[in-house]
Formats: C-alpha cells, structure tokens, sequence
C-alpha cells in the first residue's frame, strides 16, 4: 500500500526574504511542569549511534561505527529513547525533526539519517555561527511497526502531529479518518520532549518532515503568521511548492503551529513520495535556510 500524494498549488507569492540574524525569538513556554528536560548542550557526551532499520532504505554504510555527537532527548510513549544528534555550536539553532509519522512516511527518517551523515563527513556545511540539531525519529514506537498505517502513531495510538498546543482538538482527522489526539495538548511524551528540547535550544527555525503531499508548508497559530517567509527561503531553493496553506483536509494541534505561535518560525515538508529520501533538494533547501538564519 502505497499513500496517494495529496494535490498541492503550485502559485507561489512573491517572497520577502527578511534575515533573521538580528531577531532574536523570544523564550518558549513549556506547554506543562513536567516536560522532561533535555540535558544541557555542555554536557552532551560523544556515543555511537546504533544502525537504524534497513527497511526504510537508509544507506548501507550510515556511519553507525564512528563516534558522533547523540544525546537522548526523552522516551517514547513504548519505553524507546528519542535521539537527536549536534552539529557545530554556532548561537543560532536549526531544528530539523523527522519520522514524526513513521509508517509509510519512513523515507522523512531515511532523509534526516542522510543529512546527519553528510554533515558529519562534510562539517564545513554547518555553517558559521550555526548549529544544527536534527532529531531523525520523533516517533520511535511507530517506526517500530514497519511501513504499515499504524505506524503512524505512538503507542498509545496518539497522532503526534495532532498534540501540539495551538488549536488542539478532541476530534482530529487524518484525512477522512478520525484519530487520536491525546487526551490534552502534550499529553503524550513523545510532544513534550521535543518542546522541551526546544525550551533548551531556543531555536531560530524549526522544520518538520513528512510524506507525502509534495509542499512546504507554514506553520501560522493565529495572530502570528511568521512562518511564511521560512516557507520560501525553503521551497524556492528545494524546489517544492509553497506559498499556499494545506486545504487537502482540516488538521488541528500541529507541530509547526505551535512553534509558530512561540515565536519560532517554523514548516512542514512534506516529500513528493513515500519512497525516496529526495536528499539533494532538502541538503539544497538546509543550506538556504542556514544561509538566511546567518543573514547571508
């Protein structure tokens, strides 16, 4: 079974590229007391990262014997580490989070596996005053289950892209299909780690990966809006379409709404299939949004 791609339009507005190296986003507010904290940047230990699963068509090689910097940023909601890896320690932080969905959306952890690993060999592309954190698998029990539908959700049978604080709802849809969104905004741990690694971080952008509706997509809380331009800088170098908000059905609680209403900029890549990695055009689209957060 395969994902039938979700049409996107492809008339894009005009862009203002406004660099955001003298913007400084303001602090974010854990969404509860108990967010497990991410463990200071300055004790972060060098570890091996163990292969991740094959069948998703990460790279033979990929790097899992020589030592990287991987720190465990909490657990999933079936007991499993969540990893993120660093690059470079510049003040301004990118965040890039993959495998949100798992399941047939599989290739968006195969794509931040291969990002991790040619910034590892190729360290002169995390630019200056950078630094990169990418998370490849945000959601660690449904990678577990393969490349089947449930692979979608945590183990608790949670959308995680449904549990975020901004515009939360108790009835969430997946296309015409209702899901789980937890029982509140963070209710699930997988959520609140990742807001509480961004309250360590204070990131200046945050891009999450999906599959497979072929756009870039902007986070917009209401009354903020501020992602737009993120969106462009992305797509245009990419080569996605963006510019446009996703209409293909009403999604509510979502990752890069949320982020967008604390103040950091922050989209949704969705990849054109539920197969290839489609790396070239998001190392292209990494490099732009390096390039803008450093005001070159």
């Amino acid at each position: 079974m395969v994902l039938t791609q979700i049409p996107t339009e492809t008339v894009a507005p005009v862009i203002l590229v406004v660099p955001r190296a003298t913007q400084t986003p303001r602090g974010i507010a854990l969404p509860v007391a108990s967010a497990t904290p991410a463990p200071p940047l300055s004790a972060l230990p060098l570890v091996t990262l163990l292969p991740a699963n094959p069948s998703v068509g990460i790279a033979a090689a990929n790097l899992a014997a020589r030592p990287r910097p991987v720190f465990t940023i909490g657990q999933s909601a079936g007991g499993q580490d969540i990893l993120a890896w660093r690059f470079g320690s510049g003040p301004r932080t990118l965040l890039l989070v993959g495998g949100i969905h798992a399941g047939y959306e599989a290739n968006t952890i195969s794509l931040l596996n291969e990002l991790a690993a040619h910034f590892e060999g190729s360290p002169g592309d995390v630019l200056p005053g950078m630094t990169l954190v990418l998370v490849p698998v945000a959601n660690p029990d449904g990678f577990a289950q393969g490349q089947v539908t449930d692979g979608r959700f945590n183990a608790n049978g949670v959308d995680l892209n449904r549990n975020w604080g901004c515009e939360w709802s108790a009835q969430a849809y997946w296309r015409n299909r209702q899901v789980n969104p937890g029982s509140e905004p963070f209710s699930e741990p997988e959520t609140r780690a990742l807001a509480a690694l961004a309250g360590e971080l204070n990131p200046a952008a945050v891009i999450f990966y999906h599959s497979a509706a072929n756009g870039v997509f902007a986070g917009d809380c209401p009354g903020s809006g501020i992602s737009w331009t993120l969106a462009g800088v992305l797509g245009e170098a990419a080569g996605y379409p963006y510019g446009q908000p996703f209409t293909a059905y009403i999604v509510t609680g979502t990752a890069p709404n949320w982020f967008d209403g604390q103040g950091i900029p922050s989209v949704d890549v969705e990849l054109s299939g539920t197969r290839d990695s489609e790396f070239a055009r998001n190392l292209r689209g990494v490099m732009a949004v390096q390039r803008w957060l450093s005001g070159g």
